[in-house]
């Protein structure tokens, strides 16, 4: 899409609408969703145009968001001097106040999960159950299939992780991705559990299946895999305490 060409998009690519739409706002892309945020384009620069630069200014999303207002400026400035065929247009004192304060909020509301999260113990498929639960949303019509890094101690590492998505009855998982962030964590240990949509947690072939390749590759990373709990709607099974697998 081209600058300016915004108005003549269709509805299902505007960026709010594709928020309406999407089952999980997890699944909208990263200019999308900051374009919902600036709300506004200027001349030769629409809204999502603006969204991409400001993206490709500061190099990642993940530093964007950790940028105070006075960074967030300097960024820009840096940017537009570099880049002067496509400037970050648009984005002035109160805009940059604006977007710098959303960010510090979001990382106050996730230091403080993380920090209450990082103070549990996993001691119980019960224990590791509710912390999985906090990242699920009620009613997903998806799989999700999630991994939580523990420490020595069977601390939480950090919230549980979403490795993959899937459909109403399968999500596809792979023991590099389970392990990856596990070893991005440092950590000792992991706990991994995915949902059925359906509501009812009876763990199917697959499953099992799939517990038993991520069990061999613990073996072979050297970070135990703890257990595997399938989230139904108001309960959940524990593949260890079920003896379904050998772990």
């Amino acid at each position: 899409m081209r600058p300016n060409d915004f108005k003549s998009l269709s509805d299902e690519l505007k960026p709010r609408e594709r928020m309406r739409r999407a089952s999980s706002v997890r699944l909208v892309d990263d200019a999308s969703l900051l374009a919902v945020m600036l709300e506004t384009g200027s001349n030769g620069c629409d809204v999502l145009e603006l969204s991409r630069r400001l993206l490709k200014a500061f190099g990642s999303l993940t530093r964007l968001v950790r940028c105070d207002w006075r960074e967030l400026r300097e960024t820009i400035r840096r940017y537009n001097v570099a880049h002067p065929e496509e400037r970050v247009l648009g984005i002035g004192p109160t805009k940059q106040l604006e977007l710098a304060a959303a960010f510090e909020l979001v990382r106050r509301g996730f230091e403080t999960s993380a920090e209450d999260v990082r103070n549990r113990v996993v001691d119980s498929s019960e224990a590791a159950a509710a912390i999985f639960r906090r990242v699920l949303e009620m009613g997903d019509e998806q799989e999700n299939f999630l991994v939580l890094p523990l420490d020595a101690k069977s601390h939480p590492l950090c919230e549980p992780i979403r490795v993959t998505r899937g459909t109403l009855d399968m999500s596809p998982v792979h023991g590099r991705e389970v392990f990856k962030d596990a070893i991005r964590w440092g950590a000792h240990a992991v706990v991994v559990a995915h949902n059925h949509p359906t509501g009812d947690p009876e763990p199917s072939r697959e499953d099992v299946v799939t517990t038993r390749r991520l069990v061999e590759a613990s073996a072979i990373v050297g970070i135990p895999l703890v257990d595997h709990l399938v989230l139904g709607r108001d309960s959940y099974v524990s593949l260890r305490e079920s003896g379904q697998v050998a772990f």
